[in-house]
């Protein structure tokens, strides 16, 4: 009888390129609509990123697994999928911002320099600071935090959905 379960890196690689497409949609219709400042839409970002990863998890259980799946592997499916959808998303931002728009770059030093004023630091204080945010607010810094903020993310959904939907095979089930 064949095993026609996908690998492990497989099946992650699969169900994470569909949510980074997801992910990376909603980034374009944030971009787009230059709603980057609002937080509810940093919720929903991250409401899919964990709907992504649940859904992902229960499906590799239920679909490849025969009902069963272990906290560990588990957690690694779900981190895995986070890092696969985080590498497409970061990408598709990565691009944009270089070659289409940089607004939300612009928005994000403008908002620093406007809090730093705010403060009330001085003006050699201010420069200073904004030479430093400059150099980390180029497309490839912020798709390079992306992924690592993303994986970090998903990791510490994986560890909370896996304690949910992890099912240990009994010894009854093989028999």
């Amino acid at each position: 009888m064949e095993n026609n379960t996908p690998t492990t890196s497989k099946s992650a690689m699969n169900f994470g390129a569909m949510l980074g497409l997801v992910l990376m949609i909603f980034s374009l219709i944030i971009y787009v609509t230059e709603m980057y400042g609002s937080q509810w839409i940093n919720w929903i970002s991250t409401i899919i990123l964990i709907a992504g990863i649940v859904i992902g998890i229960k499906k590799r259980r239920d679909n490849e697994l025969g009902g069963h799946i272990s906290y560990g592997s588990a957690l690694g499916y779900g981190t895995l999928i986070a890092l696969f959808a985080s590498i497409i998303t970061s990408v598709g931002s990565f691009l944009y911002l270089s070659y289409v728009d940089d607004g939300f770059i612009q928005f994000t030093l403008n908002t620093q320099e406007t809090q730093l004023y705010e403060n009330g630091l001085a003006d050699e204080q201010i420069e200073m600071a904004m030479s430093m945010t400059k150099k980390f607010m180029t497309p490839g810094w912020i798709a390079f935090m992306a992924v690592l903020i993303t994986v970090i993310t998903g990791f510490i959904v994986s560890l909370i959905a896996s304690a949910f939907l992890k099912k240990e095979a009994s010894t009854f089930d093989e028999i």
